[in-house]
């Protein structure tokens, strides 16, 4: 039996995620970036669950076609956060902002995007009995 000859492994050098993959990609205003692919997530489930073609969601969003082609294939620059909030207002939405007082044990405020509890369906939910933080954005 012939022996196969072993391959030097290389070390690989890894780093831990800060659970924001735009961050650590340093891409510009990654907290913005995160916040908007979520929304852009939830406008996708949407348009999934209530089975649109992308043209019939242009028109229920009031956009073109070839727009919401973008959003699907996560093109978003010149997506604001407060389009996408709107996009999921006329998808039929309720869109709540919460504003308190950051706790004094963190250092920096931070914005919250929760599913709201009926949509225990959702594979983001462990629990149907409180809303589950889809995403966390730093101020």
């Amino acid at each position: 039996m012939a022996r196969k000859k072993q391959k030097n492994l290389e070390e690989i050098e890894c780093e831990m995620s800060s659970g924001n993959v735009f961050a650590d990609l340093e891409i510009e205003n990654p907290e913005e970036e995160l916040t908007k692919a979520k929304l852009v997530w939830e406008i996708e489930q949407i348009i999934k669950k209530k089975k649109l073609t992308q043209a019939a969601a242009a028109t229920v969003m009031g956009i073109n076609q070839p727009k919401v082609s973008a959003l699907m294939r996560r093109k978003l620059d010149g997506f604001s956060v407060e389009r996408l909030i709107h996009f999921l207002n006329t998808l039929g939405q309720d869109i709540d902002i919460v504003v308190r007082p950051k706790p004094r044990s963190r250092k920096q405020a931070i914005i919250n995007v929760y599913r709201d509890s009926d949509s225990c369906k959702s594979s983001l939910q462990t629990s149907c009995n409180s809303p589950v933080p889809i995403v966390a954005k730093r101020r």
